[in-house]
């Protein structure tokens, strides 16, 4: 479904990713792992088209996204979940969810998105007239997955959803995606929580320095001993 061919990119002339490939297939849950300033978010942007390689392609279904704009590659079915939520905080929830259906293919199906969405997250339909800006961290999460849900995505990439949330909303985010993911919906998740990922991904690559270091299924990733040392602190 995706695959990224070598990519290289920076910002100025300084390289943040170099060589970095990797894949998601159809109906794969894929984690992206990496400590702060790893390139992960350079990567999700990538992906989005909000930056542009140097070299290299990313393939999404036999077409190149390269020099695709953001707007082109979301109808394509790639919806991008960003880091920090960047919801729009003096609209209401309903609002900033109907956002996410604004290009011309999705715009039909809002309504029936919107029910699932509010079907996914209670709290969201119970707020739904609320400014988004006076949610909670978590709740401001889920409206900001449920977001790229009313996009219609074939593959969700979710740039570290877990950040600064409690471990009660952190369960219930993941609890949803699992659920996703059952449902035939791809995933692509960047996070630098390692045992959260590698709870629910099925495979998985490590970013350190712009490069990929290491690359397997769950179990591998969570076994190797640098993974453990550097990520788990065991």
């Amino acid at each position: 479904m995706l695959e990224l061919q070598s990519v290289h990119a920076g910002y100025d002339g300084i390289e943040v990713l170099s060589n970095v490939s990797l894949s998601v297939g159809d109906g794969d849950y894929v984690t992206l792992l990496g400590a702060n300033n790893a390139g992960k978010s350079t990567l999700v942007n990538c992906i989005s088209g909000l930056v542009r390689p140097t070299n290299g392609r990313i393939i999404y279904k036999g077409s190149d996204l390269v020099g695709v704009p953001p707007h082109e590659i979301t109808s394509m079915g790639i919806c991008q979940v960003p880091e920090g939520r960047q919801l729009f905080p003096s609209m209401t929830v309903l609002e900033n969810l109907l956002m996410g259906g604004i290009a011309p293919n999705a715009r039909s199906r809002r309504p029936e998105r919107l029910e699932f969405v509010f079907e996914l997250f209670p709290r969201l339909a119970e707020r739904r007239k609320q400014q988004a800006g006076t949610l909670s961290g978590g709740e401001q999460q889920m409206a900001a997955i449920g977001r790229a849900l009313i996009g219609g995505p074939t593959l969700l990439v979710l740039d570290e959803p877990s950040l600064g949330l409690s471990p009660l909303f952190v369960k219930a985010i993941f609890e949803a995606l699992r659920g996703l993911h059952q449902g035939g919906l791809s995933i692509l998740l960047v996070e630098q929580n390692l045992s959260v990922a590698l709870r629910h991904a099925q495979r998985g690559y490590v970013l350190e320095r712009g490069e990929i270091v290491l690359a397997g299924n769950n179990a591998k990733l969570r076994d190797d001993p640098h993974v453990r040392r550097a990520y788990l602190g065991l």
